[in-house]
Parts: structure tokens; sequence; C-alpha cells
């Protein structure tokens, strides 16, 4: 997968050139809203939810939350725009590994999102059911190298799954 440097910010090629086919929201007088950035992320990634923290995340796996203030930032801003789009787009692309991951492991993933905080931090969230029937969620930060984030989620899931609250990461975890 090529990876290509946007603001300081890598994405895959693919991502990239995705964004750069959509064209984001704009109102009768030219002027960006954070709703419209919103609405466009939206029309971006038919399948998933994308929230602000004010709105409640649907179940499954495919939800994005993101701070009102980047969608302000990105309303105002095209190149922030272009970053946190393409940061969507990024996310978008794990959903193939993590829908295997729940197929070879049927009933034990109920629900997986990320969150993009202020700082353009990527937090991902996930509840899963153990071997033992236990329920065990955990939040964890990506790493910077977007193209290992499908690759990390995995590691993050066979873990949980296993029953091992606390992984070699430190990654906080607790049974539900």
């Amino acid at each position: 997968m090529s990876i290509s440097n946007i603001a300081a910010a890598s994405v895959t090629q693919s991502a990239f050139q995705r964004t750069n086919q959509v064209s984001g929201n704009r109102t009768e007088n030219g002027r960006r809203t954070a709703d419209d950035v919103l609405e466009t992320l939206r029309g971006l990634m038919p399948g998933w939810t994308i929230t602000t923290s004010s709105d409640d995340w649907s179940e499954g796996n495919r939800n994005i939350e993101i701070d009102q203030r980047i969608l302000e930032r990105m309303a105002r801003d095209p190149e922030v725009m272009e970053r946190y789009k393409n940061l969507v787009l990024s996310l978008g692309e794990t959903a193939p590994e993590i829908e295997a991951w729940a197929e070879e492991n049927p009933g034990r993933l109920i629900e997986l999102g990320f969150s993009i905080d202020e700082s353009g931090a990527v937090t991902a969230m996930a509840l899963v059911r153990t071997l033992m029937g236990n329920e065990v969620s955990t939040t964890f930060e990506l790493p910077s190298d977007r193209s290992t984030w499908a690759e990390t989620i995995r590691e993050r899931l066979d873990a949980l799954s296993q029953g091992q609250v606390q992984d070699e990461y430190g990654s906080r975890s607790w049974i539900a």
C-alpha cells in the first residue's frame, strides 16, 4: 500500500485519491458550516455512522465520532478539510479487516468505533465477547502509521477475545 504525505500526516494513496474526487458541501453563500462538513463526511462514507460527541452512536462496527471543534476548523480551512477527509477515509479502509475478524470469530465483536479528538488523535473503542462469554471493552490510540491500523485493530481484538483484559501495550480494558 503506497503512502502520501499530506500536511505532515501520512494517508493511504487510495484515501488521498478518493478525497480528491469528492468536493465538500457549500451553502448558498459559499461558506461551509460544521454541519455541512459532517454531511460531506457522511457522503464520503456510506454505511458508516459519523457523529459528534453530542450524538449517539449506532450499534455495529462502523462508527466515527469527530470532535465538534475539528468540524469547525474543517469548515474554515480547506487544508484542514482535506487532511481530515483523508483521515476519515483511512479509517474506512480498516473495515474489510474488521469484518474479516468478525467472520472468523462469530458473535464476538459487539461494537467497534473510532473517535477523533480535538488534537486529531484517533482512538479505537471496542466491545468484544470473550471465549468465556464476558463482555470486555477497551480503548486504544491508533499509531501514526495508518498503514498498520487494520493490523493493530486485529491484534487488539484477538487479545480481548481471549480474555486478556490488559494487553502488552498497556491498553485499558474492563469487563462490562
